[in-house]
């Protein structure tokens, strides 16, 4: 688990359990750096995102101070990514599930804070008018396979609502990361790409109704076909 994101979760942990309550001050940057032995920069990273989530207030030269002990949606509210698209052209979007397996991968494993390496994988890729347009590699905890079989994945078009149906989860909100990469050989088999062709690599974790990471998605998509689009509003 990377620095940033033990931080952010050990306090935020704390603050959904009552340890630090509304009102009151958490521990300060260099209170920070010396209980995890590390930089300022991972601690501002974790404070940012905590802030950035309606947790917490930050305050010049007076520490941060608890706000909110949930998750509050903020003012600032945007329609994004290829949300557009999906709701244009649903009828055009086919998706065809490519394999179902259990892998081991620690660093997956660590975002959804798993002591054990083993996943659910799900291979996919989405289709627009028959063109290939998302890869998608997608990792639950191995536990939810005990509420479905694997043959069920292949009829699927929507995973992400059946699973939650499934798994008698609620999915509540969502991070994402985006960079521009360099198509391997497996993406570019599956979307049908030359050599070395640029794509857009986008890392979504997404967070239950518990706060509690529940599924990672890493997927690739071709920019030729579909934009990345976001509408704001203020």
């Amino acid at each position: 688990m990377k620095l940033n994101e033990q931080v952010y979760n050990d306090l935020l942990t704390q603050i959904h359990n009552g340890y630090y309550k509304v009102g009151e001050k958490i521990p300060t940057e260099k209170a920070l750096m010396e209980k995890y032995s590390i930089s300022r920069s991972p601690v501002r990273d974790a404070l940012k995102r905590l802030q950035n989530e309606g947790y917490i207030n930050r305050i010049p030269k007076n520490g941060s101070v608890v706000i909110a002990s949930s998750r509050v949606n903020r003012t600032i509210n945007y329609k994004g990514g290829f949300s557009k698209y999906f709701s244009d052209n649903w009828d055009d979007i086919k998706t065809i599930t490519l394999d179902i397996s259990e892998v081991n991968d620690t660093e997956i494993a660590d975002k959804l804070n798993l002591d054990n390496s083993s996943l659910l994988r799900v291979l996919r890729v989405r289709k627009y008018k028959g063109q290939p347009v998302f890869f998608l590699k997608t990792f639950y905890p191995l536990e939810f396979l005990s509420h479905i079989s694997e043959e069920d994945f292949y009829e699927i078009n929507n995973l992400r609502d059946w699973i939650q149906r499934k798994a008698e989860i609620t999915f509540k909100y969502t991070n994402e990361t985006l960079e521009a990469v360099e198509a391997d050989r497996l993406v570019q088999n599956h979307l049908e790409l030359k050599n070395a062709a640029p794509v857009l690599k986008i890392d979504r974790l997404t967070y239950d109704s518990d706060h509690v990471p529940s599924e990672f998605v890493e997927y690739y998509v071709n920019t030729k076909i579909w934009k990345y689009h976001i509408d704001y509003n203020f």
